[in-house]
């Protein structure tokens, strides 16, 4: 028996794009591609959000996406109280600091 994992595929980076945005923004396009491949073969999981863009010359928007290699982890404080934020002061004098 052996674990598979079903791949859907994403072009190379558009070049004009890339260029336009000084090598920021890799964006690229869904293909119809599918592989199966060992799941063992993986060696990183990414995201690939999709973004609308509109290119200067054609004035058409297109949807493409742009590769996120650890997505959630530039996030650090969603607004959720932590306990270790907390404030746990009660003013007693036999503190040592």
């Amino acid at each position: 028996f052996c674990m598979v994992v079903v791949l859907k595929l994403y072009s190379e980076p558009d070049e004009k794009l890339l260029e336009l945005s000084s090598q920021v923004v890799p964006a690229s396009k869904l293909l119809n591609d599918i592989i199966v491949s060992d799941v063992k073969d993986i060696h990183s999981v990414l995201a690939m959000i999709p973004k609308t863009f509109t290119l200067p010359e054609s004035d058409v928007e297109e949807e493409y996406f742009c590769m996120v290699e650890r997505p959630g982890l530039d996030i650090s404080d969603l607004g959720v109280p932590y306990s270790v934020y907390a404030d746990n002061d009660d003013n007693d004098a036999n503190e040592v600091e």
